[in-house]
């Protein structure tokens, strides 16, 4: 792959809206759901803040090694 498609697949995985059932690990905390005076209101991650766009494209390219692209 080229690096221009390893940056798209990297731009594509931090923008990726996180689904419903999102349930993180290792002691990582999500609350979907927070109050506030108007009633219930509802976090829609979208990514990671787990990795740097340069650590994604680590990744990224960790991977793809060894396929026959």
């Amino acid at each position: 792959m080229s690096d221009e498609q390893i940056k798209h697949m990297v731009d594509r995985f931090l923008a990726w809206k996180l689904p419903e059932n999102f349930q993180p690990d290792a002691g990582i905390s999500f609350k979907p759901q927070y109050g506030s005076y108007q009633g219930t209101l509802k976090h829609e991650p979208v990514g990671t803040n787990l990795f740097t766009a340069t650590q994604a494209e680590q990744m990224i390219r960790h991977m793809l090694k060894g396929l026959d692209l």
